[in-house]
């Protein structure tokens, strides 16, 4: 039933992704635009394809930093990993509410217990929005004129972004830091789904959540009196919000544009992720595209800015979902065979195979 979900979501993204392009591209000099992508610039692709990498990495980052702060055993590959599969899942969910699951679920596959697993997740969320909040808080100081003359119209979409990253932070934060938070939320959807005669034993969960919520509270605790990981995660996930803008300012130079800064053409990218983060579509496909050729339109002319939009695309978000694409199998893989050794291992060691020899 879930990887039927999952590939219907794929087909709804690919079904919009097609309607938003040929709306984009009825008008278009397609010879034009084929022309502009010809001419790119490889060197500055290259970089935007690093850049684009750096997103998902610094995720990594962050992760092995909160774990390690946790006490847990890990290194830079195994969370970059989980990097990649909460990118795939988030990508392929609606609101990119499928990511995180399956990041504890790979975590616990390698030993680290879902409290801390949790505990990590639901930290780096916030931190992530608190980055965001932060930048933009910073262009509206710095920048007030340029963000009125090219977000225009889109200004209330844009302050609706930022009130739902603020109303998340303190949300989750109640969650995180409240000590009883956490189980008073957990037991309220337990109550409201016994209700709803969806959960049937509503007593065998609550122990179940019992269980869970005391490591997870252990976690809560431990964080709290570690607020320099905490600074230091905020400074990676900065970089790694950035280096995901960054993606578009290597673009614009790839295709010879000039006459905005590299500030500004990073100001106007973080505007489109405030603006569409909050839309509850698979990776934001479709109106990410649209809205970015909205935006960049004005600065570089509208054919220019599809070529901008295809080649921004293609490396912040459609090469990273392949690549995460190839690691998510790649680990599903290895954990069936890791599983099957375990098995193995279980029958050679009861003599539930060899009995007989």
């Amino acid at each position: 039933m879930q990887k039927k979900k999952y590939y219907l979501n794929i087909i709804f993204m690919a079904v919009l992704l097609a309607l938003v392009f040929y709306v984009i591209l009825k008008e278009e000099d397609l010879g034009e635009i084929l022309n502009a992508l010809k001419d790119t610039s490889a060197a500055f692709m290259f970089f935007a394809a690093i850049a684009g990498l750096m997103y998902v990495i610094m995720e990594g980052v962050s992760m092995q930093i909160i774990l390690i702060s946790l006490g847990c055993k890990t290194n830079i590959l195994k969370c970059t990993k989980y990097s990649f599969i909460g990118f795939f899942f988030n990508a392929i969910t609606p609101s990119a509410t499928g990511g995180q699951p399956m990041q504890v679920l790979y975590m616990n596959s390698d030993g680290i217990n879902m409290g801390a697993s949790s505990v990590t997740l639901l930290f780096w969320t916030i931190i992530y929005k608190i980055a965001l909040v932060i930048i933009e808080g910073f262009v509206f100081i710095f920048m007030n004129g340029f963000a009125r003359q090219y977000i225009g119209k889109y200004m209330w979409l844009f302050i609706i972004g930022i009130i739902v990253n603020v109303v998340s932070i303190f949300l989750y934060s109640i969650v995180v830091f409240s000590k009883n938070g956490a189980r008073n939320i957990a037991y309220f959807a337990t109550w409201l789904l016994h209700k709803l005669h969806i959960v049937k034993r509503k007593e065998k969960i609550e122990k179940k959540l019992d269980k869970l919520l005391n490591s997870y509270n252990e976690g809560a605790e431990y964080m709290l009196s570690h607020m320099k990981t905490a600074a230091v995660v905020l400074f990676t996930t900065i970089i790694q919000r950035v280096s995901y803008f960054a993606v578009t300012w290597f673009v614009y130079k790839a295709l010879g544009c000039d006459g905005y800064t590299c500030v500004q053409i990073i100001v106007l990218q973080s505007f489109v992720s405030v603006c569409i983060d909050i839309l509850p579509f698979p990776g934001g496909v479709g109106v990410n595209e649209g809205f970015f050729v909205k935006l960049f339109a004005p600065v570089m002319g509208k054919s220019m800015a599809v070529s901008a939009m295809l080649l921004s695309r293609g490396a912040s978000f459609y090469v990273i979902l392949i690549a995460s694409a190839v690691i998510t199998v790649s680990a599903q893989i290895r954990q069936i065979h890791k599983e099957g050794r375990k098995v193995k291992f279980g029958k050679d060691k009861t003599g539930g195979d060899n009995g007989g020899l």
